[in-house]
């Protein structure tokens, strides 16, 4: 009901349902505090990142996209909208908003090259394999000390032999106290895209991309992305010494709404407290019948009345609307 709401409201205005002659009045100004001023600049972040990864949120104060006041925006010169200060404020907004999402994706890209440079942990022996390396350990020694004393007898080729099987020992004890290290899969690594910050791999089927590529957090940062580069070209940064300009027109329309909205409370509130001139009547003594058809006291009534408890006339009238 209220999507249906806003969406008439930004086709029709607000003021839709108002009379002809008071449509004017409540005609809804691009200035004013319920309009959403990234709209009319040409994009709003909160409908961009919507329900995805990067959902900044809702809009606060509950802005609205009125198409009309976008109209209304659209037909000021550049110069013109420079002294609102809208395309200022979306075009800082965007950049803190790249900056953050660069940043994410440098964290990401840094996270993925430490996970690869990652030693890989020690292993823990149980007592077969320990048994195991211990008597190999012992048998490499006494290898190690036969091929030095028959390269003291000079007998250098049985020397290289007893050598090449210390070794393939030290081989087997290398393979038993450390953990199976597989190969690095070349053909499959993470990537991170460069313009959103998602994680992809290199071995993601073409539909899989083509999803990313479509998807709305992908396109909504590279809407981001080429709005920010047009408002750096078109707008700029904001001056040091810009003042935004005053405009009364958004404030004397809030101001005359909630002036409306008020009187129509008070109205309300005289409505529902009202005493009845009857019930004034029975509370003072006089009859029904001294009680005019329109709600008058007649003239007699109200001098009896009078004489009977010290009022007047205009006592009596005054006293035939009371309220709460």
């Amino acid at each position: 009901m209220d999507a249906a709401r806003a969406l008439l409201d930004s086709l029709m205005g607000a003021e839709r349902n108002a009379a002809l002659e008071d449509r004017e009045k409540y005609r809804r100004k691009f200035t004013d505090r319920t309009v959403c001023k990234h709209f009319l600049c040409g994009l709003c972040p909160y409908q961009m990142l919507d329900q995805t990864k990067s959902d900044v949120g809702e809009h606060k104060g509950g802005k609205e996209h009125d198409l009309r006041c976008k109209q209304e925006w659209e037909s000021l010169s550049p110069e013109e909208r420079k002294e609102y200060g809208f395309e200022y404020d979306l075009l800082e907004w965007l950049e803190r908003l790249v900056r953050e999402c660069d940043e994410r994706i440098a964290a990401s890209k840094r996270r993925i090259e430490e996970k690869e440079q990652e030693k890989p942990p020690e292993k823990k022996l149980n007592p077969e394999e320990q048994e195991k390396v211990l008597k190999l350990t012992v048998e490499m020694d006494e290898l190690v000390a036969k091929a030095e004393a028959l390269g003291e007898q000079g007998e250098v080729d049985k020397a290289m032999l007893v050598t090449t099987q210390v070794n393939g020992i030290k081989q087997q004890i290398k393979d038993i106290t450390q953990p199976i290290q597989l190969l690095p899969n070349t053909d499959r690594q993470l990537v991170v895209c460069e313009v959103s910050g998602n994680l992809l791999c290199s071995t993601d089927t073409e539909d899989r991309k083509a999803r990313h590529y479509a998807g709305r957090h992908y396109q909504g940062w590279m809407k981001i992305r080429a709005k920010l580069e047009e408002l750096k070209e078109t707008v700029g940064p904001r001056p040091p010494d810009w003042r935004p300009k005053r405009d009364d027109r958004g404030r004397d329309a809030d101001r005359d709404r909630r002036r409306d909205r008020d009187r129509d409370r008070e109205r309300d509130r005289d409505r529902d407290g009202i005493v009845t001139v009857e019930s004034v009547a029975a509370g003072i003594g006089v009859t029904p019948h001294g009680i005019a058809a329109d709600g008058e006291i007649d003239r007699e009534t109200a001098i009896d009345v009078d004489h009977g408890r010290g009022g007047d006339v205009e006592t009596m009238q005054q006293r035939r609307m009371v309220t709460l």
